[in-house]
């Protein structure tokens, strides 16, 4: 199937191209709680994969990991769950060799988090009220004093936490002073342990002060031109954390406390170390219980299944303590890493794929942060198209994280994706009319239903008139003379553009916005080379908005939704229609 999608999306025509460029965002809304937790399509996904990852621990199936040494814990969010701390769905498992630690694994179990990190103290920096787009050396000064290789003054906070600033990975972390001999044996000339950085060098010296870093900081090469493409940092997180605390008079740990324990109720995500008797801890050598000092807000926290799912909550929801629009803007790509698929935010890392749904295949984008400390790897997914998060702690061998994150990932999001259209189809593929009695409007019937990618219009009927035949004319005759030929189906899409009034007989509901967007054809009868050259391009988001009627949108229309889920009305404004009822 995918074969197929991808020969259509190259073929000299966007007729198809509805699989490929639908607006970013949800395609279908997303699942109400109700139908999601009794759906049986996600219990029994959910059942399979309880089951398969049983089997890997037993042995019935080949893990690829050991698993008498790994301990993980999994949790599944949904933006409407009623309890932000309890995912809907959750797998533990205490690795049968642990000796230390929590005798019982669970939400409330402490991991090691690495780098998600990174994600709490981006958020930090947002909550802060900072201007993002300082630049450093206004509030560190130091980094101007000397010379330096580095262009400081040219660097923002904002950079530093989108991985764009080009500075170095580490500082003193990347020098593997243990394997000294190695690198002689292997050709690289024998050197002074002066060569080496005068701090934060394992098995040298001990760590940085705060002037010894930032002193470094001067003979350091950039990685890359600031803002030309992403380079992983970790020091880019200590620099923005220094400024941070300068101007604000808190350090990390405040900070940390302040905005996420106190503020977001997450008291058990904290600079490390954690609590023992609360913790996973895996057997062997591991950074359990370590200080990071000034690297924790690039990796050095400590968490738990029920605290970063609350955290996804609060994203998924837009209710964290910044506004709603800042949220959203905070999910956006920054930058593109390799492919048009791998792309890079602050800081997250954002892997858009078709594969997650393939019987309904679209673009579904993952806003991930994946994490790693000795013996310790973590994942944490926002996957806003469908309201739903997965943190995935795991304790032991390193490679079992990307096996066991995919793994849920490929078995829980196609079912969620079933459940989300099983949702629309039972909702919103139905007709609505004008009610009965309805003094002053010509009787008008609009009908949506559920093809394989999407929700259409399939008929919009005024008196005898057929209105959609009427409105492709319309599109056809003003946008498609700019643009390309107009056809159906109109498809929908929501938006985020939700609001909340009462209908005439008292019942409160949320009124939900969405947008039509019409099939866009584009004729090839050229014989120029380069035919169909821009068939992936996607060019139907810049049609929105276009053919107005007397101040109304011909593309936005309106869902009544009560507060059971439950669509009980439809209007299209640029119809004049009123609230039409479900039939």
């Amino acid at each position: 199937m995918l074969r197929m999608l991808s020969a259509l999306a190259l073929a000299p025509t966007l007729g198809v191209a509805e699989l490929i460029c639908g607006p970013s965002g949800p395609v279908l809304p997303r699942p109400a709680i109700s139908s999601l937790s009794s759906s049986p399509i996600l219990q029994q996904a959910a059942a399979n994969l309880t089951s398969s990852l049983n089997a890997a621990i037993n042995g019935t199936i080949t893990a690829g990991w050991e698993t008498k040494n790994a301990s993980f814990s999994i949790g599944l969010i949904s933006a409407n769950q009623s309890d932000a701390k309890v995912p809907i769905w959750e797998f533990h498992h205490r690795a049968e060799a642990n000796t230390r630690g929590t005798l019982e694994v669970g939400r409330d179990s402490q991991y090691l988090v690495g780098s998600i990190s990174k994600a709490i103290s981006d958020y930090i920096l947002l909550r802060s009220g900072i201007d993002i787009d300082t630049p450093v050396t206004e509030l560190l000064p130091k980094l101007t004093e000397t010379e330096s290789i580095i262009q400081w003054n040219q660097i923002t906070l904002r950079m530093l936490g989108s991985h764009l600033a080009g500075v170095p990975a580490n500082y003193g972390f990347s020098e593997y002073y243990y394997l000294k001999k190695l690198f002689v044996s292997s050709g690289l000339p024998d050197i002074d342990d002066s060569d080496y950085p005068p701090c934060s060098v394992g098995g040298l010296n001990g760590p940085c002060s705060q002037d010894d870093f930032l002193n470094g900081m001067r003979t350091q090469y950039p990685v890359t031109a600031t803002n030309e493409r992403p380079s992983y940092s970790n020091i880019a997180f200590t620099l923005m954390f220094m400024a941070v605390e300068a101007q604000t008079g808190k350090n990390y740990t405040q900070l940390v406390n302040e905005f996420i324990g106190q503020e977001l109720g997450m008291t058990s995500t904290f600079p490390s170390p954690g609590d023992d008797n609360k913790a996973v801890i895996p057997p062997g050598e591991s950074t359990w219980g370590g200080n990071y000092g000034f690297d924790a807000p690039a990796g050095g926290l400590v968490s738990t299944i029920s605290d970063l799912g609350q955290f996804c909550h609060r994203i998924l929801t837009r209710t964290l303590p910044i506004t709603r629009a800042q949220t959203r803007g905070w999910l956006k790509p920054s930058s593109v890493a390799g492919n048009p698929s791998t792309q890079v935010g602050m800081p997250w890392e954002i892997y858009q794929t078709s594969d997650l749904t393939p019987n309904h295949p679209h673009p579904v984008s993952v806003y991930g942060k994946g994490g790693g400390a000795m013996s310790y790897r973590s994942q944490l997914s926002i996957i806003d198209e469908y309201g739903i998060g997965l943190v995935v702690l795991t304790a032991g061998p390193m490679n079992s994280i990307t096996l066991i994150n995919n793994a849920a990932l490929s078995v829980l999001v196609p079912a969620i994706d079933e459940a989300a259209r099983a949702y629309a189809k039972d909702n919103y593929a139905t007709t609505f009319k004008t009610a009965a009695g309805h003094d002053g409007h010509t009787p008008l019937s609009v009908s949506f239903s559920l093809d394989q990618d999407s929700l259409i219009v399939s008929n919009i009927t005024r008196g005898g008139t057929d209105v959609l035949a009427g409105l492709v004319n319309l599109w056809s005759v003003t946008v498609g003379g700019y643009v390309a030929p107009v056809s159906s189906p109109f498809r929908l899409f929501p938006t985020e553009l939700d609001s909340h009034t009462t209908l005439g007989d008292g019942t409160p509901v949320t009124v939900e916005t969405w947008r039509l967007q019409p099939t866009l054809s584009l004729k090839t009868d050229s014989q120029l080379p380069g035919v169909g050259l821009d068939a992936r391009t996607c060019f139907h988001w810049t049609v929105g908005d276009w053919v107005h009627y007397g101040g109304e949108p011909t593309d936005r229309v309106l869902f009544y939704r009560d507060g059971e889920d439950n669509i009980v009305g439809f209007e299209a404004p640029f119809m004049r229609s009123g609230i039409l009822q479900p039939n």
